[in-house]
């Protein structure tokens, strides 16, 4: 795993439009995906933490309940407005709506978590990140990133068979393959890099989530 530092600015990507992850095919940003201003990630996060005084254990708090969700590796929502009804068989949903799933799966839980992470740690010290998971093959996977005491570590949500959740990156090798940092603030990725199967190549964006994204607002 290449780490924050491998990392560089890049532009904020548009997702939704006619293609995947938006409900109503509504245009997001990437970065609008983690929202530590709802009043319900707020909440949430106070009752996760109000007995905690150390910050490592409110973070291994958040990270238990975002890890305790039931799996799901498709999220398929729907939704009547003025009679017309709105079907997404895999949607991205807003932090506050992810606490309302019955299931989820690793993209939601990781902006979840981090909309969570983000009411204890400063921007440039957690970020979503999409890349791949080399196990017996290559998927396209997400998870948590944050800089502790001076410590990268991975925040692993998804896999039941990691047992440490919270993963020192120098400990993983090629494991997890990071391609895109993003939070709140900014967008970061990791040059001449792609995220594979499900996800894939964008002509002048970042090379991922072509079926995420409103090509027609990208920059050219």
């Amino acid at each position: 795993m290449e780490g924050i530092e491998a990392s560089i600015p890049f532009d904020n990507q548009p997702v939704g439009g006619h293609a995947a992850a938006t409900l109503l095919g509504e245009t997001k940003l990437l970065t609008d995906w983690i929202d530590p201003s709802a009043i319900e990630i707020q909440n949430k996060y106070d009752e996760l933490t109000s007995k905690l005084s150390s910050t490592q254990d409110k973070i291994k708090a958040c990270l238990t309940y975002v890890a305790d969700f039931p799996y799901t590796r498709f999220i398929r929502v729907s939704a009547n407005v003025a009679g017309k009804t709105f079907v997404q068989p895999d949607a991205w949903l807003e932090p506050s709506q992810i606490m309302h799933s019955p299931k989820t799966n690793c993209a939601n839980r990781t902006y979840l978590l981090a909309s969570l992470l983000r009411q204890e740690l400063p921007a440039e010290n957690v970020y979503a990140c999409l890349g791949n998971l080399n196990t017996d093959g290559q998927d396209g996977h997400a998870w948590t990133y944050a800089r502790l005491d001076g410590g990268d570590y991975i925040l692993e949500t998804t896999n039941p068979s990691v047992r440490d959740k919270l993963i020192p990156i120098e400990t993983v090798g090629n494991l997890y393959e990071d391609v895109i940092y993003f939070n709140d603030l900014g967008v970061r990725a990791v040059p001449e890099k792609q995220v594979r199967e499900p996800f894939s190549a964008c002509y002048r964006c970042i090379p991922f989530l072509e079926d995420y994204l409103a090509t027609e607002f990208c920059r050219t």
